[in-house]
């Protein structure tokens, strides 16, 4: 992964220039997901370990503090799947109530015969 992470400037006098922002930045943030699952499960293998300050908890006490710990990395991953998300949504919503504009097709009416 790249060290610094760029959406592209924020230029919006086109459909395209949208859609493109809006995928520059999922495309970005989408490894980020995996990245922090990942490093979530890392974490709580390695603070299991750690030994625990009541020795009557038998260790159950570290278990639980990492899993603690390593849900706030979860959730960020969490957090990163709606951003994608929403960057999908944008660019959905946009084409939906902006490019989208011909009004609806006429329905076909029912005729008495």
């Amino acid at each position: 992964m790249s060290g610094q992470l760029a959406f592209g400037d924020p230029e919006f006098f086109s459909t395209s220039q949208i859609r493109d922002y809006c995928n520059n930045g999922a495309r970005l943030l989408r490894p980020l997901y995996n990245e922090l699952h990942i490093a979530a499960e890392e974490l709580e293998a390695v603070l299991r370990f750690v030994p625990s300050t009541n020795p009557q908890a038998g260790g159950l006490d570290s278990r639980v503090r990492a899993k603690f710990v390593a849900g706030h990395l979860h959730r960020s991953a969490d957090a990163v799947e709606v951003a994608v998300a929403s960057l999908r949504r944008t660019y959905m919503s946009f084409h939906k109530h902006f490019v989208n504009d011909q009004p609806p097709k006429p329905k076909r009416q029912f005729t008495f015969d």
